[in-house]
């Protein structure tokens, strides 16, 4: 089965191509459309034991006839998910394509065929692959295009996504199996290797049929494994600009902090106890992105908060938000937040049994919400980022873009609630952002989700029931749809 593995062992595209090395983009009034290239008709593929292969064969999907855009989204969460291609300058819709193509928030389904025959013609290995066109192994092609990319770096959503872009910017390419490894039992030797573009995708996106696949040869090598050093990388942490203390900020220079429900819901036991754990995501709906940075008070474990405004990326003001903590340990060993969210358990009807422990946060936009949203940042790998710092920072800055939620599962002792003395019966899991009110936005109408769920079962084998959420079974692992 092929496998994601998160090292950084796919070879990046060597050095960008000769003049002339690509055919030319497409032309005419057709809708851009996409490519197979391969950097190398010959390479060597390297693993480390005989359980498992990378399957980087260094072939990139590019756009023909300019930037390469799809807007994946649901103008509410009771209209089915859709998929259109539009165009990269107006947004104007291109083409319509049909909703079964999707692989939920995570690419086009069944897009690519990888296919590996022996020398004796026997195949060894078939595979077909989702394809996300915001892969994060994204390289430049020619100078046809932007000096960054302007998509985002991964395809990914939650169960209340309500959109997102995914895309090619022209004179870029995306590696579909950069980080795509393989358990089998393949042997070493020379492969002939076709990789090609489902026909049904040839057929929606009018995708040349000589683009659309790629013969290469593979020589599969097992090497020892090589000695792993750490890098300690430069500290590139660098302070907004000094702004001067605003605290009436104007509406367009704030975000609007929006509280999802609770999902991904379950039920516990260890060491005689029964825990309820959950995840929860909050997100900001804009108009601007949500920027803290704490400055550390000398010779103490605690950062003193200011919240940034800015309006097309200038900053015009700032105001104290409160504090920042080190939290060590867990996994964690950065520095939290502190007035973030809040959780907490309530009865049926509605009054407080317990409030969850996890009580500080590292900012980070780490689920597209909607990035369809008026000032949604689709590429937030470049420009302002999150830097949770570690022991010795002094400073460190806390990005939540527009358009972008940041989600923690609350699966730990002293996170989940404790549901061992509590009766069996129908509760609500609350979630409040921003619940002291510290954090600067356009308004807190939206600052609470309420998630019903019932609990069930005996002391030490305790199980939880979640109805759908506006149709959304957020347990089922479909996401509903």
């Amino acid at each position: 089965m092929i496998q994601r593995a998160g090292r950084l062992l796919a070879p990046v595209l060597a050095s960008l191509l000769a003049a002339g090395a690509l055919p030319p983009p497409a032309s005419g009034a057709e809708p851009p459309s996409l490519r197979l290239y391969a950097a190398k008709h010959e390479i060597r593929l390297e693993r480390w034991s005989r359980r498992e292969f990378p399957l980087d064969l260094g072939v990139w999907v590019t756009p023909t006839g300019g930037s390469f855009e799809l807007r994946v989204s649901r103008p509410n969460y009771g209209t089915p998910v859709g998929i259109v291609q539009t165009d990269a300058g107006t947004g104007e819709v291109l083409r319509e394509l049909p909703a079964d193509v999707l692989d939920g928030w995570y690419g086009l389904q069944d897009f690519l065929h990888v296919k590996v025959r022996d020398a004796a013609g026997a195949v060894v290995l078939h595979r077909r692959m989702t394809f996300c066109p915001n892969g994060f192994e994204r390289s430049r092609v020619d100078d046809s295009g932007p000096m960054q990319p302007t998509y985002p770096g991964w395809c990914s959503g939650n169960p209340f996504t309500l959109g997102t872009v995914w895309g090619i910017d022209a004179g870029w390419g995306v590696d579909p199996l950069a980080y795509t490894w393989v358990r089998s039992a393949v042997p070493d030797g020379r492969y002939r290797v076709r990789v090609w573009i489902d026909p049904r995708y040839v057929d929606l996106l009018g995708i040349d049929p000589l683009d659309a696949k790629v013969r290469l040869t593979a020589d599969l090598v097992t090497v020892s494994r090589p000695i792993r050093r750490d890098r300690t990388e430069a500290d590139a942490q660098t302070r907004l600009t000094r702004a001067p203390t605003d605290t009436d900020p104007a509406a367009d220079t704030i975000p609007d902090l929006v509280a999802l429900p609770a999902w991904g819901i379950s039920v516990y036991s260890r060491r005689g106890r029964d825990y309820l754990a959950f995840g929860s995501t909050e997100w900001n709906a804009g108009p601007s992105p949500l920027i803290v940075e704490g400055f550390r008070r000398q010779d103490e474990d605690v950062m003193d908060a200011y919240q940034y405004f800015t309006r097309g990326g200038e900053v015009l003001g700032k105001a104290p938000v409160g504090t920042l903590e080190y939290h060590a340990g867990g996994g964690h060993d950065h520095w939290h937040f502190r007035q973030f969210t809040e959780y907490s358990l309530l009865s049926g009807d509605r009054e407080e049994v317990q409030v969850s422990g996890k009580q500080s946060w590292c900012l980070a936009p780490t689920d597209a919400i909607d990035l369809t949203a008026p000032n949604a940042e689709w590429n937030v790998d470049q420009g302002l980022w999150t830097a949770c710092g570690g022991p010795s920072a002094i400073w460190v800055r806390e990005v939540l873009q527009v358009g972008w939620g940041d989600t923690y599962f609350q699966s730990v002792r002293g996170q989940a609630f404790d549901i061992t003395g509590i009766p069996n019966g129908r509760y609500f899991i609350r979630v409040e952002v921003n619940p002291l009110g510290t954090l600067y936005e356009t308004t807190d109408r939206n600052n609470v989700a309420l998630r019903r769920i019932r609990i069930k079962g005996q002391p030490g084998d305790r199980r939880v029931v979640v109805p759908p959420w506006r149709g959304i079974d957020t347990e089922g692992g479909g996401f509903g749809y």
